[in-house]
């Protein structure tokens, strides 16, 4: 058995490897059609590009987004792969040799199943590990290989009710210029804050002239204020340069780990609409990788058979019963947070099909 396992697991890493290059190399190649001119603009500088600068620009857009798309695929390449391989072995007669030795076809299928939930982690280390720390690559427009632009910052909301303001951001160095804060105390305007610059330092943004205008007998920052005007360096705040980037780019939440979305949360400086996505978000990545699972469940079962079948036919079947998974999450993920209830929207793919992938593999003949 230890030699069947082998074999089978050599076909199944063989044909995922061919999956993956074949599945993304065509997302790339879509991408980079649609948008080809864009890579063809002059620089900042206006000098004209040549051929070997346009691919290297192709090259430095599209290396950080090969992990996006991994994300974003891993479940389908993983059905792609065991499709591919028990193919392969259905039409060699390969099946038909290991089934009348009295070779279980579960036991056949055990080495792709635990593969195929290997592959899974990686998607979910993909998505915790690497992702955020490209987050600020992945999140560039096409035009924008020297990095993001600077963007305007139009009032964003801090724990303490504070509306933050700036006339630009630029995200390579984290800072903003020409601020204007908006001290609030139960609604009402209770001071400004308005300075040249401010700088990230990771923990908190420091002034560049930065000055105190307080229009309350309290103090807005804690701290006795004898005249109604004075300097202040510091600005410790919630609003994180991550904050500034989920204004410009809502689909940053994606890019976020578990982590940054649960204190994202935690902070609550979001409107509830963004509250109800970033929630759907978070349980989604739970019920990613058992989705892909029960996707790949349901292909197998269709993909394995003593009956007789055309390789169409089982193809066909698999991608149908996989299929059907895939457009009910799909909607779930559109409906999210908007229509249905974040969890219900995350976990109800799982309540529908898992039953039915359990109900197929118990139902497989043996």
């Amino acid at each position: 058995m230890k030699i069947l396992d082998r074999y089978v697991a050599q076909e199944y890493v063989f044909n995922y490897l061919i999956a993956l290059l074949v599945v993304i190399s065509l997302r790339v190649l879509i991408d980079v059609f649609i948008y080809f001119d864009e890579f063809l603009e002059e620089t900042a500088a206006g000098e004209t590009l040549g051929a070997l600068d346009v691919i290297f620009k192709i090259i430095g857009y599209y290396g950080p987004k090969l992990f996006e798309y991994f994300r974003d695929f891993s479940g389908t390449i993983i059905l792609l792969a065991a499709a591919f391989a028990l193919t392969r072995m259905t039409r060699q007669n390969e099946l038909t040799a290991v089934l009348a030795s009295g070779v279980s076809l579960k036991r056949v299928i055990a080495p792709v199943v635990i593969l195929g939930f290997l592959l899974n982690m990686l998607m979910v280390l993909d998505q915790e590990l690497i992702l955020p720390r490209l987050a600020d690559k992945l999140s560039r427009y096409h035009d924008e290989l020297e990095g993001p632009k600077s963007i305007p910052i139009c009032l964003i909301p801090d724990r303490e009710g504070a509306l933050v303001c700036a006339q630009a951001y630029d995200p390579r160095t984290m800072t903003m210029t020409n601020i204007h804060i908006i001290l609030r105390r139960d609604l009402q305007m209770v001071g400004l804050i308005t300075a040249e610059q401010a700088l990230w330092d990771g923990t908190e943004w420091i002034l560049e002239k930065g000055r105190l205008y307080d229009q309350s007998s309290d103090n807005p920052t804690d701290a006795a204020v004898t005249h109604p005007v004075r300097s202040i360096s510091r600005y410790p705040s919630d609003v994180t340069p991550e904050d500034i980037l989920l204004q410009r780019n809502s689909d940053f939440k994606s890019l976020m780990s578990t982590g940054e979305l649960t204190d994202l949360l935690r902070r609550g400086n979001m409107t509830a609409a963004d509250q109800a996505e970033a929630k759907s978000e978070i349980n989604f990545r739970i019920t990613d990788p058992i989705i892909n699972m029960i996707m790949l469940l349901l292909g197998l079962t269709m993909l394995v058979s003593r009956e007789i079948r055309s390789t169409r036919s089982a193809m066909f079947l698999a991608f149908m019963g996989a299929g059907g998974c895939f457009v009910v999450t799909f909607t779930c993920k559109l409906l999210g947070g908007d229509v249905l209830v974040p969890y219900l929207a995350a976990w109800l793919p799982i309540i529908v099909f898992l039953p039915l992938s359990v109900l197929a593999v118990d139902g497989m003949k043996t």
